[in-house]
């Protein structure tokens, strides 16, 4: 049987038949915070179009990567769903909502969140290589967010636009990297990357998602 929770209803949890899953799938609200489970994967659905697959293994927190990012197709949440043990992509992130080190995960990331935007790498480009990939990444983000998703058309070198695309691409945000590399003068291509950069409507989450996952697979690059 396959468990749904939702976070934002009177209804907090049910067992669904496998038979009724489809249905269920695509009928509930994504504003109620909705997690599917079937045999340990987890598929959360917090947006219309997309959704996030995490399971548990060997105590740690794992979430499916495709396509270089964890944010997937919601048609594919329901596939994962009726074969969960499939041989899919997962790969080891920090965990964000379960277990006793929750809180200090969640500080560590807006730690190094808050060093990145302190920095201003193409004046002083020193430090950890995570790091200053991160501080040109989230200076293009704040940019993009505060200003529209062309400004470094007006007020960037073209050195340094190609070290924004090196930094998405640094953290297999593949999507991003292509966007900054077609970059022009439009609001459609802003409001694209506003979708995809905060799929869930939480900022820059994707930089985050991607940035939990260097801080297990290649902590050297932090210092």
């Amino acid at each position: 049987m396959i468990r749904l929770r939702l976070y934002k209803a009177r209804e907090r949890q049910r067992v669904i038949d496998p038979a009724d899953l489809t249905l269920t799938y695509f009928a509930v609200d994504p504003e109620t915070k909705p997690v599917f489970e079937h045999n340990g994967v987890m598929v959360w659905v917090s947006h219309p179009d997309h959704c996030q697959a995490e399971r548990r293994a060997g105590g740690r927190h794992l979430h499916l990567v495709e396509s270089g990012t964890n944010v997937l197709p919601r048609a594919r949440g329901l596939e994962i769903l009726r074969a969960p043990a499939a041989d899919y992509p997962w790969v080891h992130s920090l965990n964000r909502r379960w277990g006793t080190g929750e809180y200090l995960d969640r500080d560590r990331v807006e730690t190094i969140v808050n060093r990145a935007l302190d920095m201003e790498p193409w004046t002083l480009p020193e430090g950890p290589v995570g790091l200053v990939h991160l501080s040109y990444l989230m200076w293009f983000h704040n940019g993009a967010m505060a200003n529209g998703a062309a400004w470094p058309l007006d007020n960037c070198t073209a050195e340094q636009i190609a070290a924004f695309i090196a930094a998405a691409t640094y953290f297999e945000l593949h999507d991003i990297a292509d966007l900054i590399g077609r970059l022009e003068p439009d609001d459609a291509l802003s409001h694209e990357y506003w979708d995809l950069s905060s799929p869930f409507g939480e900022d820059a989450s994707l930089i985050r998602d991607a940035l939990r996952c260097k801080l297990v697979e290649a902590p050297e690059d932090w210092g």
